[in-house]
């Protein structure tokens, strides 16, 4: 975990109030590009004072922290973001804190110990250029007026010392940096919602594992037991069925108006196919399994559009492939990729959707 990707991406805020997480969230996946985050958020200026408006919004549990975070504009690709927290005291009531030159905040989660204290995490995200993030979990409990920096594991010890300087005090089990491009295009930009998944009824926290900055779709997961976190060990993507648990890698996370496509990479070595139909989801058994399919690239001429690679998949005369690309010029001239999943037999065409 380099240091200097942090310090570029993370500023604190004061003793008690420090910088938190990047990455729009709404209903939607959070983006993987700067340009998408600058839809969800405005600011705007009254009288020289800036104001904070316009951002993804997120709540805790008990509703006693709520989190607008949206984008600075003209930040280039390596943005600042601004947060206002809005926190309701032990007393009931109602205090904004707001600051500029932050990190991300797409999501909070109230964590109550059986001491019958409650602590807040955050999932937090920062963009260090147009290929490379960070997320990471910081925890704060509420302190009169104000929050206060705890630690992840137990809510008790300060994680973020006043002189620690920028970038100290993160903790190394809850952060990742990655590769933006990767991530996205395997996912579809569908992925960004599996990163630090916490399921508030289980008390499991899905942490993602890295590979020199390619993200797996494999998890270290941790369960909160109303004291701590434990680690519990490593486990598949959190709604995978049982029976493909057996990947080390996601290569590609494929959806049409029908159906749903994973192509995983085994331990063997070997890339397999799963297919479920709609509405049935990863979660259910599914509905075709094939081993052995082959990633084909496809060169053309200079003067051509360049064509995305796709994946081979045979069953006896059927084919499945998966990503397969079709490229045309807009009116506007600009070059145009369009990705399907295609089926057929032999040389008959069975299916073709595209991916969505």
């Amino acid at each position: 975990m380099p240091l200097p990707l942090k310090t570029l991406c993370l500023a604190i805020l004061t003793v008690t109030l420090a910088s938190c997480g990047q990455n729009a969230r709404k209903n939607d996946p959070k983006p993987g590009a700067a340009a998408e985050r600058h839809a969800d958020v405005s600011i705007s200026t009254d009288e020289g004072h800036e104001i904070f408006e316009g951002g993804h919004i997120c709540v805790s549990e008990d509703n006693r922290v709520t989190i607008e975070s949206g984008i600075i504009p003209a930040g280039g690709t390596a943005p600042d973001f601004w947060t206002k927290w809005t926190i309701v005291d032990d007393e009931g009531v109602r205090h904004e804190l707001k600051s500029q030159y932050t990190a991300y905040i797409s999501d909070v989660h109230a964590l109550r110990k059986t001491d019958g204290t409650t602590y807040y995490i955050v999932d937090c995200y920062a963009k260090a250029s147009s290929a490379e993030a960070a997320e990471w979990l910081e925890a704060y409990e509420i302190a009169g007026d104000t929050i206060k920096a705890v630690n992840v594991i137990d809510g008790r010890e300060s994680a973020l010392p006043a002189d620690a300087g920028y970038g100290i005090g993160i903790p190394e089990e809850f952060y990742i940096d990655y590769d933006i491009p990767s991530w996205y295009f395997a996912t579809n930009g569908s992925g960004y919602d599996w990163l630090f998944e916490y399921d508030s009824r289980s008390g499991e926290l899905y942490v993602p594992l890295t590979d020199e900055y390619v993200i797996l779709d494999r998890y270290m997961v941790w369960k909160f037991n109303g004291d701590r976190f434990v680690a519990i060990g490593e486990r598949p993507h959190k709604d995978m069925h049982k029976s493909l648990s057996d990947y080390n890698r996601l290569i590609r996370f494929f959806t049409t108006k029908d159906y749903i496509i994973r192509v995983d990479s085994l331990n063997s070595g070997e890339l397999r196919y799963a297919s479920w139909q709609k509405p049935k989801t990863m979660s259910d058994t599914p509905d075709i399994i094939l081993r052995g399919g082959i990633r084909r690239c496809h060169p053309v001429p200079s003067n051509e559009l360049p064509r995305c690679d796709d994946f081979l998949f045979t069953n006896g005369d059927y084919a499945y492939i998966v990503n397969y690309c079709q490229t045309r010029r807009s009116e506007s001239g600009y070059g145009e990729h369009h990705d399907y999943l295609l089926i057929k037999k032999g040389d008959e065409t069975l299916l073709m959707q595209e991916q969505i």
